[in-house]
């Protein structure tokens, strides 16, 4: 027998509850690893080591080059200009998507779906 609406509702704020704990705790434990990779980091730096093991455990330090854009403007031209596409993720913002509709614009090569999301609010 299918379970009454009511019931529906309330494990489902049950699961909502749960992982809004959860994330909470996840938030917490990553402020963490990050203030222990910084320290080690810092440590491993100092005595001049790239690589430490211990107990099946081990931490290696790696640089890499990162983007961190400057002039928005100016990438954007950029990519334009030379077609270098594959500097940006392959994504289109929903919020500026349904504005351009909303003012009855066309937006080339996309389609658009519909999805069905509950929103949930508890008192």
């Amino acid at each position: 027998m299918a379970k009454k609406l009511n019931d529906l509702l309330a494990e489902y704020g049950t699961v909502r509850d749960g992982i809004k704990d959860l994330q909470a705790q996840e938030k917490e434990l990553n402020t963490l690893k990050r203030e222990l990779e910084s320290q080690i980091a810092i440590r491993m730096t100092e005595e001049g080591l790239d690589k430490i093991s211990n107990g099946g455990r081990t931490i290696s330090l790696k640089n890499e080059i990162v983007p961190d854009v400057q002039d928005w403007d100016a990438l954007q031209q950029h990519v334009a200009e030379t077609g270098e596409f594959e500097l940006l993720h392959r994504r289109v913002s929903a919020t500026a998507y349904r504005e351009k509709v909303a003012l009855g614009a066309d937006v080339p090569g996309v389609s658009e779906r519909e999805l069905t999301r509950i929103n949930y609010r508890s008192t």
